[in-house]
Protein backbone atom coordinates (compact mmCIF):
# COMPACT_ATOMS: atom_id res chain seq x y z
CA UNK A 1 0.00 0.00 0.00
CA UNK A 2 1.29 3.63 -0.59
CA UNK A 3 2.33 5.50 2.46
CA UNK A 4 -0.45 7.98 3.74
CA UNK A 5 -3.37 5.97 1.74
CA UNK A 6 -5.71 4.10 3.56
CA UNK A 7 -7.69 1.66 1.49
CA UNK A 8 -11.10 0.61 2.27
CA UNK A 9 -11.62 -3.20 3.29
CA UNK A 10 -11.09 -5.69 0.46
CA UNK A 11 -10.06 -3.07 -2.00
CA UNK A 12 -6.49 -2.93 -3.55
CA UNK A 13 -4.43 -0.29 -5.20
CA UNK A 14 -0.84 0.11 -6.59
CA UNK A 15 0.83 2.88 -8.53
CA UNK A 16 3.14 1.73 -11.62
CA UNK A 17 5.79 4.11 -12.48
CA UNK A 18 7.87 3.83 -15.33
CA UNK A 19 12.03 4.76 -15.21
CA UNK A 20 13.78 5.15 -18.36
CA UNK A 21 17.76 4.63 -18.58
CA UNK A 22 20.00 6.21 -20.60
CA UNK A 23 18.58 4.60 -23.70
CA UNK A 24 14.59 4.64 -24.98
CA UNK A 25 15.33 0.44 -25.02
CA UNK A 26 15.80 0.56 -21.26
CA UNK A 27 12.77 0.88 -19.70
CA UNK A 28 11.29 -0.74 -16.73
CA UNK A 29 7.93 -0.84 -14.88
CA UNK A 30 6.96 -1.22 -11.43
CA UNK A 31 4.89 -1.52 -9.05
CA UNK A 32 4.53 -0.26 -5.51
CA UNK A 33 5.63 -3.43 -4.15
CA UNK A 34 9.15 -3.13 -5.63
CA UNK A 35 10.02 0.25 -3.85
CA UNK A 36 9.79 1.77 -0.88
CA UNK A 37 8.19 5.16 -1.46
CA UNK A 38 9.61 6.91 1.79
CA UNK A 39 12.96 6.57 1.59
CA UNK A 40 13.16 5.14 -2.31
CA UNK A 41 15.24 2.44 -1.16
CA UNK A 42 13.88 0.47 -4.18
CA UNK A 43 15.21 -2.97 -5.85
CA UNK A 44 17.00 -0.60 -8.34
CA UNK A 45 18.83 2.31 -8.29
CA UNK A 46 17.39 5.58 -9.98
CA UNK A 47 20.53 7.39 -10.30
CA UNK A 48 20.97 7.90 -14.48
CA UNK A 49 17.35 6.68 -14.73
CA UNK A 50 14.51 9.10 -15.12
CA UNK A 51 10.89 8.65 -13.88
CA UNK A 52 9.44 8.66 -17.31
CA UNK A 53 5.43 8.02 -16.01
CA UNK A 54 3.44 6.99 -13.66
CA UNK A 55 0.00 5.67 -13.14
CA UNK A 56 -2.38 4.61 -9.80
CA UNK A 57 -4.79 1.36 -10.53
CA UNK A 58 -7.23 0.33 -7.84
CA UNK A 59 -10.43 -1.66 -6.83
CA UNK A 60 -11.64 1.20 -4.60
CA UNK A 61 -14.45 2.93 -6.91
CA UNK A 62 -14.37 6.46 -6.10
CA UNK A 63 -15.58 7.01 -9.97
CA UNK A 64 -17.76 4.43 -10.65
CA UNK A 65 -21.81 4.72 -10.43
CA UNK A 66 -23.03 3.39 -6.45
CA UNK A 67 -25.31 0.17 -6.74
CA UNK A 68 -28.56 -0.35 -5.86
CA UNK A 69 -30.42 1.13 -2.71
CA UNK A 70 -27.63 0.99 -0.24
CA UNK A 71 -25.48 2.65 -2.99
CA UNK A 72 -23.29 -0.23 -2.30
CA UNK A 73 -19.40 0.12 -3.46
CA UNK A 74 -19.13 -1.89 -7.15
CA UNK A 75 -16.91 -4.77 -7.16
CA UNK A 76 -14.81 -6.39 -9.90
CA UNK A 77 -13.75 -2.88 -12.37
CA UNK A 78 -10.25 -1.24 -11.96
CA UNK A 79 -9.64 2.70 -12.06
CA UNK A 80 -6.88 4.16 -13.42
CA UNK A 81 -5.91 7.15 -12.23
CA UNK A 82 -3.17 9.63 -12.12
CA UNK A 83 -1.44 8.50 -15.55
CA UNK A 84 0.98 11.31 -16.14
CA UNK A 85 3.87 10.75 -18.58
CA UNK A 86 6.74 13.72 -19.02
CA UNK A 87 6.71 15.75 -22.09
CA UNK A 88 10.18 14.89 -23.27
CA UNK A 89 9.04 11.24 -22.98
CA UNK A 90 5.80 10.96 -25.29
CA UNK A 91 4.89 9.50 -28.01
CA UNK A 92 7.65 5.77 -26.91
CA UNK A 93 5.20 3.61 -26.05
CA UNK A 94 5.17 4.23 -21.95
CA UNK A 95 1.90 5.30 -21.75
CA UNK A 96 0.78 1.82 -23.49
CA UNK A 97 3.20 0.09 -21.21
CA UNK A 98 1.34 1.60 -17.70
CA UNK A 99 -1.52 0.89 -19.42
CA UNK A 100 -0.82 -2.91 -20.07
CA UNK A 101 0.52 -3.08 -16.61
CA UNK A 102 -2.65 -2.03 -14.92
CA UNK A 103 -4.71 -4.26 -17.04
CA UNK A 104 -2.29 -6.83 -15.83
CA UNK A 105 -2.66 -6.31 -12.51
CA UNK A 106 -6.46 -5.48 -12.72
CA UNK A 107 -6.59 -9.12 -13.94
CA UNK A 108 -4.50 -10.72 -11.36
CA UNK A 109 -7.14 -9.63 -9.09
CA UNK A 110 -9.14 -10.92 -11.04
CA UNK A 111 -11.36 -7.71 -11.97
CA UNK A 112 -14.05 -8.07 -14.94
CA UNK A 113 -13.08 -4.46 -16.54
CA UNK A 114 -10.73 -1.40 -16.28
CA UNK A 115 -12.27 2.11 -16.31
CA UNK A 116 -10.77 5.42 -16.10
CA UNK A 117 -12.01 9.41 -16.76
CA UNK A 118 -10.13 11.31 -20.18
CA UNK A 119 -10.37 14.55 -20.21
CA UNK A 120 -12.03 15.53 -23.39
CA UNK A 121 -9.84 18.09 -24.22
CA UNK A 122 -6.91 15.41 -24.24
CA UNK A 123 -6.71 14.16 -27.85
CA UNK A 124 -3.69 12.25 -27.51
CA UNK A 125 -4.85 10.72 -24.83
CA UNK A 126 -8.13 9.62 -26.07
CA UNK A 127 -6.48 8.17 -28.49
CA UNK A 128 -4.33 6.18 -26.40
CA UNK A 129 -7.04 4.96 -24.44
CA UNK A 130 -9.22 3.81 -27.85
CA UNK A 131 -5.77 2.25 -29.48
CA UNK A 132 -5.85 0.08 -26.06
CA UNK A 133 -9.16 -1.16 -26.57
CA UNK A 134 -10.82 1.18 -23.86
CA UNK A 135 -14.80 2.92 -25.12
CA UNK A 136 -16.32 5.53 -24.13
CA UNK A 137 -19.37 5.03 -22.45
CA UNK A 138 -22.57 7.34 -22.02
CA UNK A 139 -23.43 8.79 -18.82
CA UNK A 140 -27.29 7.95 -19.10
CA UNK A 141 -29.54 11.30 -18.75
CA UNK A 142 -30.11 12.68 -15.86
CA UNK A 143 -27.56 10.39 -14.09
CA UNK A 144 -25.21 11.77 -11.59
CA UNK A 145 -22.03 9.96 -11.42
CA UNK A 146 -19.13 11.16 -9.60
CA UNK A 147 -16.46 12.83 -11.27
CA UNK A 148 -12.70 13.93 -11.01
CA UNK A 149 -12.20 16.33 -8.57
CA UNK A 150 -10.24 18.74 -10.95
CA UNK A 151 -10.53 22.34 -12.34
CA UNK A 152 -14.48 23.07 -12.59
CA UNK A 153 -14.22 23.80 -16.38
CA UNK A 154 -12.90 20.18 -17.26
CA UNK A 155 -14.73 17.80 -18.40
CA UNK A 156 -14.47 14.20 -18.99
CA UNK A 157 -15.14 11.29 -20.88
CA UNK A 158 -15.71 7.76 -19.32
CA UNK A 159 -13.69 5.32 -20.92
CA UNK A 160 -14.37 1.23 -19.98
CA UNK A 161 -12.89 -2.10 -21.39
CA UNK A 162 -13.93 -5.14 -20.71
CA UNK A 163 -10.59 -7.87 -19.87
CA UNK A 164 -10.61 -11.49 -20.33
CA UNK A 165 -8.94 -13.15 -17.57
CA UNK A 166 -6.49 -15.27 -19.62
CA UNK A 167 -3.18 -15.16 -18.95
CA UNK A 168 -1.92 -11.69 -20.31
CA UNK A 169 1.14 -9.19 -19.65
Amino acid sequence: MLAGFSLPSGCKRTCLVAVIGNSDNETFLFGSEDFKIAGLDGKISLSKRYVAGILTVDTVADFLPRKGPLRQRRTGIAYVSNVAVREKFRRRGIGKRLIAKAEAQARSWDCRAIALHCDLNNLGAIKLYKGQGFKSIKVPEGATWPQPKTAPDVRFNFMMKLLNNTAAS
